[in-house]
């Protein structure tokens, strides 16, 4: 999965790319959850281009993967996640905003996913899965505050030196644990 790329036809989203970002978004999970679950690392560069995103992002796999071992996540982690109707929203002529609720052996989720076309290939420009007692939840901010509409947001140093700073904090916090 971490080796698939997602491609469309034209430079910009159209209607019928519909099923495309949605496959590419449950691709995206599945990976981030099975490599939770199986204790991997994964690469994300077939869906994340922003190096800022990137790097939270693996950062964000590493916390998920050594709070899962410690015991201190509530969650259960799958790579064959049960997907129920997704949320799905044009914000521009070439932006997409798609929540994808989900489960693994009965513990549900839902990630929430900015997504664009560049080059003709589906990418992830912002993300956000907000459980309870999720690392981006305790970085990025609180579900019901976190919103996920803003394709710069990684691109703003003020906003990412906050969050590396929070996720420096959190690691701190779950090596005590």
């Amino acid at each position: 999965m971490a080796n698939r790329k997602f491609s469309i036809k034209e430079d910009q989203i159209r209607e019928d790319d519909y099923d495309s970002i949605v496959t590419f978004g449950k691709a995206f999970i599945n990976l981030y959850t099975g490599a939770v679950a199986k204790q991997e690392t994964v690469v994300f560069e077939n869906y994340i281009s922003n190096a800022n995103l990137l790097n939270f992002t693996n950062k964000m796999l590493e916390l998920t993967q050594k709070q899962k071992l410690s015991g201190a996540s509530s969650v259960n982690f799958g790579l064959d996640n049960e997907f129920k109707e997704e949320v799905f929203k044009k914000l521009d002529k070439n932006l997409y905003y798609l929540s994808l609720p989900f489960s693994s052996e009965g513990s549900g989720m839902t990630c929430k996913l900015l997504v664009q076309s560049l080059n003709k290939s589906l990418e992830i420009v912002d993300l956000y899965f907000g459980y309870k007692d999720g690392v981006d939840t305790f970085t990025t901010g609180h579900p019901a505050e976190r919103k996920i509409n803003n394709p710069q947001i990684w691109d703003d140093q003020e906003w990412v030196d906050g969050v590396s700073e929070k996720l420096e904090r959190y690691e701190t916090e779950l090596s005590v644990k």
